[in-house]
């Protein structure tokens, strides 16, 4: 991945209060780029309300994996997230979206029979900038924010080789207003193809995510693919940044020795593909 500065690839994974660091994308990485970190939780957490509220002025999104893939809407957990004045209580795969300038808590996990794995993106900075905060939204604002499994309002779905995906989140402006797009997989299988190149109107961002918590910097399969011209050859997790109008894919998984999670998002509202069969179908080649 030489001389491609759109990467943030997992190093050292750092550990804490039950919760493992894997990687972190921002403006470090790229300048201007939408600021993402990317963690497992391993065992309850109290870092939750007791840490106070705080508020930022971008858009985020939360999303939460649990890490059995044959119970893939399962959270195996249960965890509490406070958004002004609403307690979620998370125990499915889910996606939370929180508007920004919305004072809200950290993930508490109250209770953890398997890891679940965890990402926060600000989609409209390059960086985590937030304040102390206090809820001021009446009760039930955000009690709806949340979406669970993996339903387009086109009703389109991916077509891809059997046994490849196991389809998990689908978000965008139109099943949840004000929302961005964005999608979670897992893949299961090794596959020799994928989406044909393409570029969008917004700026989107990808992770590819090993499931092996003692490991988790390890991706557990080879992943192929390219960012304009330049092939890319990934073997770590990662997250990739890919600015508006940049020419990416396919991605192709020559090689896999586990399930690994892979999902996109961006800020737009919705999915568009330029350049290639424009709908929402992420693994049709042209």
């Amino acid at each position: 991945m030489e001389g491609i500065n759109y990467f943030a690839v997992a190093g050292t994974p750092g550990a804490k209060d039950g919760k493992i660091d894997v990687v972190s994308i921002g403006r470090d990485a790229f300048p201007g780029c939408m600021h993402i970190s990317a963690s497992w939780y391993t065992s309850p957490s109290a870092n939750g309300r007791s840490g106070g509220l705080t508020r930022g002025d971008s858009d985020e999104l939360f999303v939460f994996i649990g890490s059995d893939p044959n119970l893939p809407d399962e959270l195996n957990a249960t965890a509490e997230l406070r958004i002004e004045n609403d307690v979620l209580t998370l125990t499915r795969t889910c996606a939370v979206f929180i508007p920004g300038g919305t004072a809200r808590g950290e993930a508490e996990f109250k209770a953890l029979e398997k890891p679940v794995f965890s990402y926060v993106c600000q989609l409209n900075s390059d960086i985590s900038l937030r304040r102390p905060a206090s809820a001021s939204a009446p009760a039930g604002t955000y009690a709806r924010n949340v979406i669970e499994g993996y339903r387009p309002p086109s009703g389109k779905m991916p077509d891809a080789p059997e046994g490849f995906l196991q389809l998990l989140l689908y978000l965008d402006g139109v099943r949840l207003k004000g929302a961005p797009y964005m999608e979670t997989v897992w893949f299961k299988t090794a596959n020799d193809t994928g989406p044909a190149p393409h570029e969008h109107d917004f700026d989107e961002f990808i992770g590819f995510m090993g499931t092996d918590c003692e490991h988790p910097e390890e991706l557990g399969a080879t992943l192929r693919f390219y960012i304009g011209d330049e092939p890319v050859t990934v073997t770590r997790s990662c997250l990739v940044y890919i600015p508006r109008g940049v020419r990416h894919s396919p991605i192709i998984v020559p090689e896999m020795a586990r399930p690994i999670i892979h999902f996109s998002g961006g800020n737009g509202g919705d999915y568009a593909r330029r350049g290639a069969q424009s709908d929402t179908n992420m693994f049709r080649e042209t």
